[in-house]
């Protein structure tokens, strides 16, 4: 149920039990729907459109475009900050994991007033399935057929089971053959695109199922002849809204009357690990070295409070099912851990099969490079974005609320047993990052025995060092699918898998997540084997001129989320 439907039927079922005993029912006769009583601002508000991108929100793969296409276009759900599936043109599902039924709601029209049916969906989801263009092309790879098997009911087998599949499908839908019209393909979001003597407003979509709009009805479309042109856009008040990445080699100026909103992200802060290191093979020595990282200080400090810490590769963080895992640094388990590691305990994973002792085989599931897209970002490099995603520096100080020194002696004690010695590579265009490499080889070096450097290389460079092997430990970041698709990571084949990690056992377990058969026990498998060390999730930001709206909620993936319950001082 919409926001404003709840609120205005708890004030109407307050105030009339106020009034009197009677029953909502006897009072009211049936449902009354609300009235239109926001105060509507005429304080001018502003969206860029670069006009070079297509006019079809399912190919457009520019990112000035994102925005304005989550004003004007819906898909069957959108993602929560939880990184849950809301339903929104999809009334409800039945699914296995394997094959999904989609029920669309009754209600629903485009601003045409044709009214949303099985067929639309299925041409605006195979029109992404059969693009590689189409920035939602990789999250749809791995679907056999997408069927219309009624007007209202839209039926999709995939090759292998996902059981948060409909995370994935919050892909815009279009009107079918309306993207051929030569203007904006024909949409069921809250806002309709309107022209006047050649100029472009959006409006309140009079059709739209979520009812009436807060404060906002009307945005003026501001064009754009380059690609970069909006950040400057937005700094002289022409654009009044749109994302801007925070942790970034050059991120933008928005000091002054703008204010600034984080969202969750599922972009992964993460260290990988060199296999064809013996020393860093060994799984024990792994868990050692995450315990003594401080996370929350690297979040609080060099990633700037843009970033939540985090241990498993899923955001939120889990919890329960008997997970035990810390986000601050353990320094005296780290230590112990070492010791053992270093000198023969533990399991160790080679590069080209399961851990020693393992008798599960050398065999693993092996992934194609379509797993390495997130399906939403117009990401253009490799998926790392160690670097390009990111923002200049600070200080550059690696001890900032470091905690890493409690009760060690360093290299250069009384330490005789097995060295460690580690060369940590990182991309030296993205200061944020170097400087929380420099603060976790801090963290590191205070360990007994063990010697870290920080390799700092330009991206190209750095690209280069990954795809050959040449490191021991790299600071990476990865865009993820809203549906923590982790085998580009840490299947053998994957796309992101530098190290050369594999281990039929956690293909198994990752297998048997994304089934929903057992979550817990993948959890439990990749704390005990920490293939990569996970740092922290990035967040987003949406930058906004200050005092333009209130109760700006917005989700990871749109921006004009709650609109609804948008008021404006202005």
């Amino acid at each position: 149920m919409k926001q404003w439907k709840k609120r205005a039927l708890a004030a109407l079922l307050a105030a009339l039990s106020l009034l009197c005993g009677c029953g909502l029912p006897e009072l009211l006769g049936g449902e009354e729907k609300p009235v239109d009583n926001v105060k509507v601002s005429d304080a001018y508000f502003g969206l860029a459109w670069y006009q070079n991108g297509t006019l079809n929100p399912v190919l457009d793969n520019t990112s000035i475009n994102r925005v304005l296409c989550e004003a004007l276009y819906e898909g069957l759900f959108e993602v929560t900050n939880n990184f849950t599936a809301e339903n929104v043109l999809c009334e409800s599902y039945t699914g296995d994991g394997t094959t999904f039924t989609f029920t669309l709601r009754e209600d629903v029209q485009f601003w045409s007033g044709e009214t949303l049916s099985a067929s639309d969906v299925v041409a605006s989801l195979q029109a992404a399935q059969y693009n590689e263009e189409s920035p939602f092309h990789n999250r749809l790879v791995e679907v056999s057929s997408i069927q219309a098997v009624s007007e209202r009911e839209v039926h999709i087998t995939l090759s292998s089971p996902n059981i948060n599949f409909p995370r994935l499908l919050d892909i815009p839908i279009i009107r079918s053959g309306s993207a051929n019209s030569g203007s904006f393909a024909d949409g069921t979001g809250p806002f309709k695109p309107v022209e006047n003597d050649r100029t472009w407003t959006l409006e309140a979509n009079e059709n739209w199922h979520g009812g009436f709009l807060g404060s906002i009805r009307k945005i003026t479309l501001v064009t754009m002849t380059r690609a970069d042109a909006a950040m400057s856009s937005f700094q002289t008040g022409d654009v009044s809204l749109m994302r801007a990445a925070r942790i970034a080699p050059d991120p933008p100026s928005v000091g002054g009357s703008v204010n600034t909103v984080q969202t969750t992200s599922a972009s992964l802060h993460y260290l990988g690990i060199n296999y064809a290191n013996d020393k860093l093979a060994n799984a024990t020595v792994r868990q050692a070295l995450s315990l003594a990282l401080s996370r929350q200080s690297l979040c609080d400090t060099q990633l700037q409070t843009f970033a939540d810490p985090a241990v498993l590769p899923v955001n939120p963080q889990p919890s329960g099912d008997n997970l035990s895992f810390n986000l601050s640094a353990d320094i005296n388990q780290a230590a112990q851990l070492l010791r053992e590691g270093l000198n023969g305990g533990g399991d160790t994973d080679t590069p080209d099969g399961d851990a020693e002792g393992d008798d599960t085989g050398g065999g693993s599931d092996d992934t194609d490079d379509e797993y390495t897209d997130d399906g939403y970002d117009d990401t253009d490099d490799e998926y790392i974005d160690d670097g390009y995603d990111d923002t200049d520096d600070t200080d550059g100080d690696t001890d900032d609320g470091d905690d890493t020194d409690a009760g060690s002696t360093g290299v250069g004690s009384n330490y005789t047993g097995e060295t460690l010695s580690i060369r940590l590579l990182v991309n030296s265009d993205n200061s944020f990052k170097v400087a929380a490499a420099e603060q976790i080889a801090a963290s590191w070096n205070a360990l007994d025995g063990v010697t870290v450097t920080v390799d700092k290389q330009p991206y190209d460079t750095f690209i280069s060092m990954l795809q050959s092997g040449n490191f021991d430990v790299y600071y990476g970041e990865t865009q993820l699918t809203a549906d923590f698709d982790l085998r580009p990571l840490l299947s053998s084949g994957g796309s992101l898998n530098y190290g050369g990690y594999s281990s039929s056992e956690m293909s198994s377990a990752i297998a048997a997540a994304r089934s929903g058969e057992n979550v817990s026990a993948f959890y439990q498998l990749f704390l005990e084997q920490m293939p990569i060390i996970p740092i922290a999730f990035e967040r987003g930001q949406m930058i906004i001129r200050k005092g333009l709206i209130d109760n700006y909620a917005p989700s990871p993936y749109n921006a004009f989320a709650g609109l609804e319950t948008w008021t404006s001082t202005v």
